[in-house]
């Protein structure tokens, strides 16, 4: 019985395949979709709204592998006229130099991934720098930043997964 299990197993596992549907527009990496809308400029909040639109939410970076991704994605679509900074999912507007994601809410603790630009986060001027974003000209590293300002934005949902037997 023990070569025809293995047998079955291998046949099963050939035959079955996970397949990961993104919303139109946005691009799958690990179990998640991301949309950049360079077409689109907003405050923070609003691109957080706009995000919702879409069933997605202001994208939260969490691993190196994750923020690579992205750096790639945001740099095949940038180009010339289009704002320095993009729009992510972190802020401290609730206490100052706390930094959290507002999707899980979770605090970013220093243990946890960070990529931020080196003497960021620095509140310039006590200026209110309440919103994450990340920088073209700083390699996308995270910056904080006056949650006003008018920027792109990336937007991040779940991956559809369903597994496919036949």
């Amino acid at each position: 019985m023990g070569a025809n299990w293995i047998s079955f197993a291998v046949i099963l596992t050939v035959l079955a395949s996970t397949i990961a549907d993104c919303p139109n527009g946005f691009l799958q990496h690990d179990t998640s979709c991301y949309k950049f809308f360079h077409s689109t400029r907003a405050t923070w909040a609003e691109a957080m709204m706009y995000c919702q639109v879409f069933k997605s939410h202001l994208a939260v970076i969490e691993s190196e592998r994750e923020q690579n991704f992205i750096e790639g994605l945001l740099r095949r679509e940038y180009h010339r006229g289009l704002p320095d900074g993009c729009w992510i999912d972190g802020t401290d507007a609730l206490v100052e130099g706390e930094w959290m994601w507002t999707t899980t809410g979770k605090n970013i603790m220093k243990e946890d991934y960070q990529k931020w630009y080196p003497g960021e986060p620095n509140s310039v001027r006590n200026t209110g720098e309440d919103c994450m974003d990340l920088l073209h000209h700083e390699n996308y590293n995270w910056n904080d930043e006056s949650c006003e300002v008018q920027n792109n934005f990336l937007c991040e949902t779940s991956a559809n997964t369903e597994t496919i037997i036949g």
